[in-house]
């Protein structure tokens, strides 16, 4: 399963946001602007970023897939955001409430197709980031992928005999999946590499993962 449209959007929207030099700014004005939907003074001390905040209007019901009005209001305190408004726009006319969507209309939103990735891509740039962050986003994997490092390795496409010899060379969890994540980073297309990971992370039934990857790539580091 690939990211959906919605995801894509969602995504967008916390890489316009991390690459603003007024994330913090803008981050506090939302959190401000939805105090009410929020509706927990200490949840609302514990976000501090916009992913966490998406999060939490999703939780809340105020942002679904059939609701996308406060990625509009995110967006609309960007600058230069036409184009992003205009996706929005474009998914919220051809968007089916999820009440009347068949298991086919599912399977075929949930997969996107090249030319929308390459698009996606082309509007942000996520091969330039900080050493740090990228650090930061490894070592998140490292300690967090556990026994799914071969599920991780296979939806990477890495091939089945050198995960076999990842294996029989390292014993520690967290070895085999530094080894897998060099491998993969030596052949990513530095365009490509975020958003293929997060979608090899969601396959490996590791979302949660992802999701973690998405707040790193949203801070100012």
């Amino acid at each position: 399963m690939t990211f959906s449209e919605y995801s894509q959007l969602k995504q967008q929207i916390v890489i316009s946001v991390g690459h603003n030099d007024k994330h913090s700014q803008i981050l506090s004005a939302l959190k401000e602007y939805y105090r009410d939907e929020i509706d927990s003074p200490r949840r609302y001390e514990q976000i501090n970023t916009i992913g966490q905040l998406i999060r939490v209007l999703e939780i809340r019901d105020v942002l679904s897939q059939d609701n996308v009005a406060a990625l509009k209001e995110v967006a609309s305190r960007l600058p230069n955001n036409s184009e992003l408004l205009r996706k929005i726009s474009d998914y919220e006319s051809s968007h089916i409430p999820s009440g009347y969507i068949n298991q086919y209309d599912i399977d075929r939103q949930q997969n996107i197709s090249m030319k929308e990735q390459k698009e996606i891509l082309n509007d942000h740039t996520c091969g330039i980031i900080s050493p740090k962050k990228k650090e930061r986003i490894n070592e998140t994997i490292v300690e967090e992928i556990g026994a799914f490092w071969r599920d991780l390795a296979r939806n990477l496409k890495i091939r089945e005999c050198v995960i076999d010899e990842i294996d029989n060379d390292n014993k520690k969890l967290c070895e085999k999946a530094s080894k897998i994540l060099t491998i993969y980073e030596h052949r990513a297309d530095p365009q490509r590499w975020f958003f293929v990971l997060c979608d090899a992370l969601e396959k490996s039934r590791r979302k949660d993962i992802s999701r973690s990857l998405q707040d790193i790539m949203s801070m100012r580091i």
